[in-house]
C-alpha cells in the first residue's frame, strides 16, 4: 500500500475531516477525488464520526499502523466521548483488535443522525490569531452539543444568511475563511447569539469527558454507578432507581426546549422510557447525548464522574475475588497442526531440545510456547527421556575394556607397594 509524503500536524482538538481538508489545500490536488485516493485509496465516501476507511489512512502514515490508528481515534475523532458508554467487547488477544472491537460498538445511528458540521464564530477568529489557521473543532461535534464550551456562543450548522449547510455528503468541508456563495464570511463581524447557561454547562462537561479519554468499562459498572448516585440524590423507587423522578428532575433543570436541542428523540416526542438501563449488544440502550445529559445531572462534573466509575469498577472487581479469568480458547485446528509438526520433528531427530526447535521451526515453536507451553515442554522432556532409556547404558566391549583397566591398576598398585616395602626393610 502506497504511503503519503506528508499529513498536516493536528491542531488542538481538530476533527479528522478538518485535517483532511487542510491536506487537500496544501497538497495542491485539483479534485477532492484525488485527495480521497491519496489518503484512503478509494473514491469519495461519507466521512462520519469514525470513517470506515480509517485503517487505510493509518497504514499510509509514517510509523506503525496500529499506533497511527489509535492516535487518530484519540485526538481527531469523538470516539473518546463514547468509550465509557459503549460497554466492553469480548476480550481479543491483541490490543489492536481491542481497539477495532471498541470502535465497532459505536452505534451506526449516531453517525447518520449527527453528521452536520458546526462552527463557533468566536473560535474562528481566535484560531486565526492563536494558530494562524481556522479549523473545525472536535468538541463542537459531539452529539447533543449546541454551544461552544469556551466562548458560550451558539454553534452554527449552516450559513446564517442563506442557510447553505456547511457539511455535504461525500464532500470535504469548506475553508472557514472562504466566502459563502451568498457572500457571507465567518471572519467578518456579525451578530453572535449566546447559548443558554444550561447548554454551555453541558458543552463544558462534554469537552471535559472528551479530553479525559476515559477507558471503556463494562455496562454493569456504568449501570451500578448510575443507580448508586441516583439513590444518593433521592431518585429511588423502592429498591430500584426512580427513573420517573430522575426524568422529572432533568426536565425541571434543563427544560423541554433545551433537552429537545440535545436529544433528537426527545425533540421527536419519544419520551416513554427515556431513561432506561436495558441493554443491547452489551451496552446500555441509550444514545450518547442522553448518557452525557444524565451523567451531568447526576455527577455535576467530569472529574466526579470519572472518580465514581473508578470506585464502582473497584467494587465490582473485589466482589468476586475467587472468580478466575476464563482461559482463552485456542484455535483447535492451529494447535493440532502445530502439535503434529513438532511431533514429526521429534520422531525424525530424537533428543532435540528447544534450541533446535527455535532455529528450525520458529513460528510453530513460538506459538506453542505462548499458547500450549505445557504440552510442548512435556513432549520435549518425554522425547529426551525416551531416547536415554532406549540406548544401552554400557556397551559389551566397553565393559571388557573397563575390566582390563581395573585389573591393570590393581596390579600396578600391588607392585608399587611391594617395591616400596622392600626398599625400606
Amino acid at each position: 500500500m502506497s504511503s503519503i509524503l506528508f499529513f498536516p500536524m493536528s491542531m488542538p482538538d481538530e476533527t479528522l475531516l478538518s485535517r483532511i481538508t487542510r491536506y487537500h489545500f496544501l497538497s495542491g490536488n485539483k479534485t477532492e477525488a484525488e485527495t480521497f485516493r491519496d489518503l484512503f485509496g478509494v473514491a469519495p465516501f461519507q466521512l462520519s464520526i469514525i470513517p470506515k476507511q480509517l485503517e487505510n489512512l493509518a497504514s499510509r502514515l509514517p510509523g506503525v499502523k496500529e499506533s497511527n490508528l489509535a492516535e487518530l481515534l484519540e485526538i481527531n475523532t469523538t470516539f473518546p466521548a463514547y468509550k465509557p458508554f459503549i460497554g466492553l467487547s469480548k476480550e481479543p488477544s491483541k490490543e489492536f483488535d481491542k481497539v477495532l472491537s471498541d470502535v465497532a460498538r459505536v452505534p451506526r445511528r449516531e453517525g447518520t443522525r449527527n453528521s452536520r458540521a458546526k462552527i463557533c464564530l468566536a473560535c474562528v477568529q481566535a484560531d486565526l490569531i492563536e494558530c494562524g489557521y481556522a479549523y473545525w473543532h472536535r468538541a463542537h461535534h459531539v452529539p447533543g452539543v449546541t454551544a461552544c464550551w469556551r466562548h458560550g456562543e451558539e454553534l452554527l450548522q449552516s450559513c446564517p444568511n442563506c442557510s447553505h449547510p456547511f457539511y455535504r455528503k461525500n464532500r470535504l468541508l469548506p475553508g472557514l475563511t472562504d466566502d459563502c456563495a451568498c457572500g457571507w464570511n465567518a471572519v467578518k463581524p456579525a451578530n453572535r447569539s449566546l447559548a443558554s447557561n444550561e447548554e454551555r454547562e453541558f458543552a463544558v462537561f462534554v469537552n471535559d469527558i472528551l479530553q479525559r479519554n476515559l477507558p471503556s468499562i463494562d455496562y454493569t459498572v456504568l449501570a451500578a454507578c448510575y443507580r448508586r448516585q441516583a439513590k444518593k440524590q433521592g431518585f429511588v423507587h423502592g429498591n430500584l432507581i426512580g427513573t420517573a423522578k430522575l426524568f422529572s428532575s432533568i426536565r425541571d433543570k434543563f427544560s423541554d426546549k433545551i433537552i429537545s436541542k440535545i436529544d433528537l428523540a426527545y425533540a421527536a416526542g419519544i419520551r416513554s422510557q427515556w431513561i432506561r438501563l436495558s441493554t443491547t449488544r452489551g451496552q446500555i440502550d441509550m444514545p450518547l447525548a442522553r448518557h452525557l445529559l444524565i451523567s451531568l445531572h447526576l455527577f455535576g462534573c467530569a472529574e466526579k464522574f470519572e472518580k465514581c466509575l473508578a470506585e464502582e469498577s473497584l467494587l465490582a472487581s473485589s466482589a468476586n475475588p475467587t472468580v478466575r479469568l476464563k482461559e482463552k480458547t485456542l484455535p483447535e485446528h492451529k494447535k493440532k497442526a502445530y502439535r503434529e509438526k513438532i511431533s514429526m520433528l521429534l520422531e525424525v531427530k530424537p533428543g532435540i531440545g528447544m534450541d533446535y526447535l527455535w532455529v528450525s521451526a520458529y513460528q510453530v515453536t513460538r506459538w506453542l510456547n505462548e499458547n500450549d507451553k505445557d504440552w510442548l515442554l512435556s513432549k520435549i522432556t518425554g522425547n529426551v527421556m525416551q531416547k536415554s532409556s532406549a540406548e544401552p547404558a554400557v556397551n559389551d566391549e566397553d565393559e571388557k575394556y573397563a575390566t582390563i583397566l581395573i585389573e591393570g591398576v590393581e596390579n600396578l598398585y600391588r607392585i608399587t607397594q611391594k617395591t616400596g616395602a622392600s626398599k625400606y626393610q
